[in-house]
C-alpha cells in the first residue's frame, strides 16, 4: 500500500488526473514540488485522509483553495502550496486542521482577509517537542495503533523546506519541533487578527508583502517562541509595541515600508537590530533613527552651556599655544646663530606638533563624552 510518494523537482505537466475514483486514500507523505503541473487544486486528493504532508509548491495550480481542505486532511501537519497561482480568499475551514504545523501559502495571488479561524491549530498553541514526536511513533508501533507515524516507520524522515530569518532551508530533523505561517506575497487585506496572537507556539511568521492595514495586535508579545516576524510591506499604522522587545528568542525583524509612527520602543531584543528594519515608516523617530521631535529641548541647557565653553576653551588653548612657539622663534632668529637656529627651529615645530596633537585628543575626547550625555538622555 502506497504511504510516501515524492515526485518532486522534475519536469511533470499537466494536470493532476482524478484517478477515476481511485483515489490515493493511504497516502501520508505527498511531494509533487516544482514541477510544471497545472490546473485547480487535486481532487485526486480529496479522500486522502492519512496525509500528514503535503507539498504542492513550484507549480502553476490556480483557483481557490476548496473547502473540503479543512475537512479531509483533519491529520495534517505540513501544508505547502507556495509559487502557485491560487486566489481567491483562504478558506475559514483551513481552521479544522488542528494539527497543522507548518502553513505556506506564500507568493500566490490570495485576496480577503487571514481567516481568525486559524487560531484552531492546536499545534502551534503550544511549543512542540521533537522528543515527544518519537515517543509518540515508538508507543504506536508498540499497540500498532493505526496512525501516519506507524505507516510511515521510524526509519522514514520527512521534509519540507521554509523560509524564515531571511533564508530557505530544508527542514528534516528538527521538523516536527517547528511551528510556522507564512502568507507573505499575497493580497491579503483587512486587520491582522487578534486571534492569531494565542498561536504561543509560533516559530516563524511571515505576512509581508500583502495589503494589511490597522495596528500591530496588542498581544503579540505573548508569542514567547517567535524567532522571525516579518510584517514588512503593508499598511500597518500606529506605535511599535513594547512588548516586541520582550521576545528574548526575536533573531529576525522586519517592519519596513508600513504607516508606523512614533518612537521606537528601546531596550532588550529590539536594541540588537540595525536601522534597516524601520525604513519606510516616515513617522518613526529615535535610536537607530533620527531623534524624535521635541528631544532636543528636553536637552539639558547645562549640557549645551558646557559644549560652549569646552569650544571656547580649545580655541584658546590653540591661541595660546601658537604665540608662545611664534615668540620664542622669533628670539632665535635675533639671537642665536645659524647652525643653533635651526635645530631650534627643528625642535620648536616638534614641539609645536606634540602639543597640537595631544591637546586636539584631549578635547576630541571631552566632546565625545559629552554628546554620550547628551544621547543617554
Amino acid at each position: 500500500m502506497l504511504r510516501v510518494l515524492h515526485l518532486s523537482n522534475n519536469y511533470l505537466s499537466g494536470e493532476v488526473p482524478n484517478c477515476n475514483d481511485s483515489y490515493p486514500i493511504s497516502l501520508n507523505s505527498l511531494h509533487m514540488n516544482n514541477n510544471n503541473l497545472l490546473g485547480s487544486f487535486p481532487s485526486a486528493l480529496r479522500n486522502s485522509y492519512e496525509l500528514v504532508t503535503l507539498d504542492l509548491g513550484g507549480n502553476k495550480f490556480f483557483g481557490k483553495i476548496p473547502n473540503w481542505v479543512g475537512r479531509s486532511f483533519s491529520l495534517l501537519k505540513f501544508l505547502r502550496l507556495s509559487s502557485d497561482s491560487f486566489d481567491h480568499a483562504i478558506p475559514a475551514s483551513i481552521g479544522n486542521l488542528t494539527s497543522l504545523q507548518v502553513l505556506d501559502l506564500s507568493f500566490n495571488n490570495l485576496i480577503g482577509s487571514i481567516p481568525s479561524s486559524m487560531s484552531n491549530f492546536n499545534s502551534m498553541v503550544v511549543k512542540q517537542n521533537y522528543t515527544d514526536h518519537l515517543l509518540y511513533a515508538s508507543v504506536c508501533d508498540i499497540k500498532f495503533y493505526r496512525c501516519p507515524v506507524c505507516h510511515m516507520g521510524n526509519s522514514f524522515k520527512d521534509n519540507i523546506i521554509i523560509t524564515a530569518k531571511g533564508l530557505t532551508n530544508e527542514y528534516t530533523n528538527a521538523l516536527s519541533a517547528v511551528a510556522s505561517i507564512d502568507l507573505s506575497n499575497n493580497n491579503i487585506s483587512g486587520e491582522i487578527p487578534k486571534e492569531i496572537t494565542k498561536l504561543h507556539g509560533l516559530d516563524f511568521l511571515n505576512l509581508s508583502n500583502n495589503h494589511l492595514i490597522g495596528r500591530i495586535p496588542e498581544n503579540l508579545g505573548a508569542m514567547k517562541e517567535l524567532e522571525s516576524l516579518d510584517l514588512s510591506m503593508n499598511y500597518l499604522m500606529g506605535e511599535i509595541l513594547v512588548e516586541l522587545s520582550a521576545l528574548s528568542f526575536l533573531e529576525f525583524l522586519n517592519l519596513s515600508h508600513n504607516n508606523l509612527s512614533g518612537r521606537i520602543p528601546t531596550g532588550d531584543q529590539l536594541s540588537t537590530f540595525n536601522d534597516s528594519i524601520y525604513v519606510g515608516n516616515e513617522g518613526l523617530c529615535g535610536v537607530p533613527l533620527p531623534e524624535c521631535p521635541g528631544d532636543e529641548a528636553n536637552h539639558s541647557p547645562y549640557q549645551v552651556e558646557d559644549d560652549d565653553k569646552l569650544e571656547r576653551v580649545l580655541d584658546y588653548a590653540i591661541i595660546v599655544m601658537g604665540f608662545i612657539v611664534g615668540f620664542w622663534t622669533y628670539l632665535g632668529v635675533i639671537f642665536i646663530k645659524k647652525t643653533t637656529r635651526i635645530t631650534l627651529f627643528q625642535m620648536v615645530d616638534n614641539m609645536y606638533d606634540w602639543m597640537y596633537m595631544h591637546l586636539s585628543l584631549k578635547f576630541t575626547k571631552l566632546k565625545l563624552k559629552w554628546q554620550e550625555k547628551s544621547l543617554s538622555t
